[in-house]
């Protein structure tokens, strides 16, 4: 009975003891339960926290693709402007090659053009010094020409004095032909000659003085007071110093006159068709029109000079 009694205590005390046991493996296994509900709990928190933090970045990653298409878009324009800037760029170069080119050509031509201008400036203060000293010359010949012209209106109010008055070989017709001629280059320097330092003068290479010096009146006309004449030459050269004075003289008187009619005109100095020695003077209008140049005569006394009225005004010059 003791035994049994035994028995069953120590069965009892086994199973109290594997009570007990399974009441801590309980408590343990409910201990770790809920660590475990709690550890899941938490787990679903930072899972819920990790798509959140998925998704923001999700967001995030499509902005910065598309910051990086837009990026990429202007990378690519400012690429496409720096390759316009370039080419630009070397233009511009090109060009300021080109303008340097310029400005070192224009540098040389001013640097030529200040040289021409120094000898230029150095030839017009020659030819300055040239011209005070042709002009005390010209008023030499001046005062030489005034006395020769205040010889002539003496001579020509002695009783008997005509133009032509002088023989072949008279002295006094050598010197005022010298005088008449030195006038006549005094006009062409004065109212015909451009430069009338440096251009020759006509006279020093004309082999008919006579021509040559009414051609000059005729030049210098037009230029003085606007006078449209010409001279149309068609005699032969005259030798005698005293016949070339009277037909310049005439010649000169002509001009004079036609100078103050209207138009255009013509002096045509030819042989006269009656006596080869004699030479005529008259004007014809310069349009080879039929028009007829009407002049008042010149009042001339003299055996070798004839007037005639018959069509507009000529003058004869006859033969000595």
């Amino acid at each position: 009975m003791l035994v049994a009694f035994i028995i069953v205590a120590v069965i009892a005390a086994g199973l109290l003891v594997l009570l007990l046991m399974g009441q801590q493996k309980t408590t343990r296994i409910t201990a770790e339960r809920d660590d475990v509900s709690r550890q899941l709990s938490e787990t679903g928190a930072a899972l819920d926290a990790a798509e959140s933090r998925i998704a923001t970045l999700e967001a995030e990653r499509q902005e910065l693709i598309a910051e990086g298409d837009r990026l990429r878009a202007d990378g690519e324009r400012l690429r496409a402007e720096g390759d316009g800037l370039r080419a630009e760029g070397q233009r511009l170069g090109a060009e300021g090659e080109r303008l340097r080119a310029q400005g070192e050509q224009l540098a040389a031509q001013v640097e030529e053009s200040a040289s021409t201008l120094r000898k230029r400036t150095e030839l017009a203060d020659a030819q300055a010094m040239q011209i005070d000293t042709l002009s005390a010359a010209r008023d030499e010949l001046q005062q030489q020409l005034n006395s020769a012209e205040e010889r002539i209106v003496t001579l020509a109010a002695r009783p008997g004095v005509v133009v032509g008055e002088f023989s072949a070989g008279d002295a006094n017709a050598e010197m005022l032909w010298g005088l008449e001629l030195a006038r006549s280059e005094r006009a062409w320097r004065n109212s015909v000659a451009i430069n009338p330092v440096d251009d020759a003068s006509p006279f020093e290479s004309t082999d008919d003085p006579v021509r040559t010096a009414v051609e000059v009146e005729a030049q210098a006309l037009r230029e003085d007071v606007g006078a449209m004449i010409t001279v149309d030459w068609k005699a032969d050269r005259i030798e005698s110093s005293a016949r070339r004075l009277m037909v310049l003289r005439v010649a000169q008187e002509m001009l004079a006159l036609a100078s103050k009619a209207p138009g255009a005109a013509r002096l045509v100095v030819s042989q006269s068709t009656e006596d080869a020695g004699s030479l005529t003077m008259e004007f014809e209008a310069d349009d080879n029109s039929e028009q007829v140049i009407n002049l008042i005569p010149p009042q001339i006394s003299s055996d070798l000079i004839d007037v005639s009225r018959d069509s507009g005004v000529s003058v004869t010059v006859k033969a000595e």
